[in-house]
């Protein structure tokens, strides 16, 4: 089941554009459409307010999705996906499943983006502060990221490039699954030996930038040319059970250097450091 992504701030208009979608596939080339919205999960956009609901949610929507993509059909996500390692995530899920994916990115100003949250009922819109917190940890998607291409980017007065999504989902081939997204047997010592070493040499790396960094510092991350942004003190248990569902998530999505190693723990670390 080919995947659409939608990401962009809130209330930028991105379920208003997957019903759009959801229409021109399903009556124009008269396909089976499945449209996942976090919206029929959300009742309340006071869940942003927690941060351990907020992650409930992502966990739920990749669940569905996960279930849904082995499908015939299009699947659309309706979602804020703004955080790139939980776009990489639903890559390699989609990846895993031999299916073509897209991300369609609704470039709307935060400006008017809040316009538009307070046009909605009371109980659909986001806070000020969730609002603000949603808009600064909004990570953009970049094209040039394999995990956010084939990119379609549109302004609120575009009109949809439908043929152009289409073809990127109907008549290209998708990429083959390989080491980053199929499983390896778990007595592949040497992965495992790297994954344990690796993810352990960038929490070390973090815990110790703490006691000579202030918030706001940049810590090099090893074997990566990404950078730690402190945005506050992390605890080494915190970090240490965020690195214990990583590498339970890796035996399953295992890499074949450690730079995409270091890379995809980074993102993984970030993603679940909200």
């Amino acid at each position: 089941m080919p995947l659409i992504l939608l990401t962009g701030f809130p209330a930028s208009g991105k379920s208003t554009r997957a019903q759009q979608l959801k229409e021109y596939f399903s009556t124009i080339l008269e396909k089976n459409v499945v449209l996942l919205s976090e919206n029929e999960i959300v009742k309340n956009k006071h869940i942003y307010s927690d941060a351990n609901k907020e992650k409930e949610l992502r966990s739920t929507l990749k669940s569905e999705l996960q279930r849904l993509i082995s499908q015939d059909g299009i699947l659309i996500l309706d979602a804020g996906n703004y955080i790139k390692g939980y776009r990489y995530e639903l890559y390699c899920s989609s990846k895993s499943n031999k299916t073509t994916q897209c991300t369609l990115h609704i470039d709307t100003s935060s400006e008017q983006a809040w316009k538009q949250n307070l046009k909605r009922d009371e109980n659909c819109q986001y806070s000020q502060e969730n609002f603000d917190a949603l808009i600064m940890r909004y990570e953009a998607p970049d094209g040039r990221n394999r995990w956010d291409a084939p990119l379609f980017t549109i302004q609120p007065e575009d009109e949809l490039p439908f043929e152009e999504i289409a073809a990127a989902l109907c008549e290209k081939k998708a990429p083959a699954p390989n080491q980053s997204t199929q499983s390896l047997p778990l007595t592949s010592t040497n992965f495992l030996y790297e994954l344990d070493c690796v993810t352990q040499e960038i929490v070390n790396r973090v815990v110790e930038a703490q006691k000579t960094s202030v918030i706001g510092d940049e810590v090099s991350i090893p074997n990566s040319t990404e950078k730690f942004l402190l945005k506050r003190r992390y605890q080494l248990s915190e970090l240490s059970r965020i690195r214990r569902q990583f590498i339970s998530f890796a035996k399953t999505h295992p890499v074949d250097d450690i730079p995409r190693l270091a890379a995809m723990f980074f993102q993984y670390l970030t993603s679940h450091l909200v």
